[in-house]
């Protein structure tokens, strides 16, 4: 078929159109997913109890490291081993420190030589001195390689030691009774000043519990408060513990380290053992518990007030508007009426920009 001139710009529009069409189902076909900061519905007032999962660790752990640099020819001791205060638990390879102190030693000899020969013209030109068969510059010079002699006697003498202390720095000796918690090198690995290669607890009934404390209750927990500890693995029996750090940052998943020491420490339970961590917050027993959502997720409009509760769906969550009835203002926010339940995610920022279903990630 022939095109005629006056057709082909028709032609060209109409290519256009389907092309830019096309272009802009691929665009609304991208995700588009909205990052919100969000708060959680819980209960305010009264006493109330909150269990959260810890790791037990010994109170008494240390990390054993070499002072210096060097390839570990011995490592004597294996996980679980019990160690003597004083044992020698590994070694690095000596070979250049003994070359080194054994110069060190030779040096020492010579200035001792040279101290010596020294002390014994500056007696003799003393003795010359007194009787006028020496020139008082001649003693004075006698003094003086005296004590250049002596200077450099004392300064080979520290040489000396400092070598001694860096075959002491090659070897790594248990700090204290105890037992092996993890070997960390192997020999023939090169071993870095200061990095951790043994680590060891006293062996002792000494445990604590590492617990992530999320950010709702941290402020709520405070050093000194009893708590209520159990482990699987020894019965499910409930153990007494005291707080004793309460974290100021958080460590990831906007959780806060708190550490707690069992009082009745039990000879079964070891680094490492899974926990569960039971705290009691609050005091006035005779006020009932209340649900209360943040401020700032609490919304209006013609129909009320209303919430964007962030849902889980697959890898993100989505936002559901839903309608809520508020009471009175507290310190912690709106008393919840009804709509809500406790645990509940709520959107804290933006909420203009949401609308009901629309896909959002948490930010942290």
């Amino acid at each position: 078929m022939i095109l005629k001139r006056h057709q082909l710009p028709a032609i060209l529009v109409g290519m256009l159109l389907v092309t830019g069409c096309g272009g802009k189902k691929d665009q609304n076909q991208q995700e588009d997913f909205k990052p919100v900061k969000y708060g959680t519905v819980q209960l305010s007032g009264g006493l109330q109890e909150r269990t959260f999962n810890g790791i037990s660790k010994s109170s008494s752990e240390t990390n054993l490291s070499f002072r210096a640099n060097g390839l570990i020819l011995k490592l004597n001791v294996k996980v679980g081993q019990k160690v003597r205060k004083g044992q020698l638990l590994g070694q690095l390879d000596q070979k250049d420190v003994l070359i080194s102190l054994e110069k060190a030693k030779t040096d020492l000899r010579n200035t001792e030589v040279q101290l010596e020969t020294a002390k014994s013209n500056l007696e003799r030109v003393k003795q010359l001195y007194q009787t006028n068969n020496a020139s008082l510059s001649d003693y004075e010079q006698a003094k003086s390689g005296f004590s250049n002699a002596h200077s450099n006697y004392k300064s080979s003498q520290r040489a000396v030691d400092l070598q001694r202390s860096q075959i002491e720095y090659t070897q790594m000796k248990a700090p204290m009774d105890g037992v092996i918690s993890a070997v960390n090198g192997s020999v023939n690995e090169f071993a870095q000043a200061g990095s951790p290669i043994i680590v060891m607890s006293s062996g002792r009934a000494d445990a604590e519990v590492d617990v992530g404390m999320p950010e709702g209750y941290i402020s709520k927990t405070k050093y000194g408060d009893e708590v209520a500890i159990s482990f699987l693995s020894v019965d499910d029996k409930e153990i007494k513990g005291i707080v004793t750090e309460v974290g100021y940052s958080t460590v990831g998943a906007s959780t806060f380290p708190v550490t707690i020491t069992i009082l009745e420490p039990s000879e079964d339970i070891r680094p490492g053992m899974a926990a569960k961590v039971t705290f009691r917050f609050g005091e006035e027993l005779d006020k009932p518990s209340q649900l209360v959502v943040p401020v700032k997720a609490v919304g209006d409009d013609p129909q009320g007030n209303f919430v964007f509760v962030l849902e889980k769906e697959n890898e993100h969550y989505i936002a559901k508007k839903k309608n809520i009835e508020v009471g009175a203002l507290v310190s912690e926010g709106f008393i919840v009426l009804s709509g809500l339940q406790e645990g509940d995610l709520v959107a804290i920022a933006g909420l203009r920009s949401l609308f009901d279903g629309r896909k959002v990630t948490l930010l942290q």
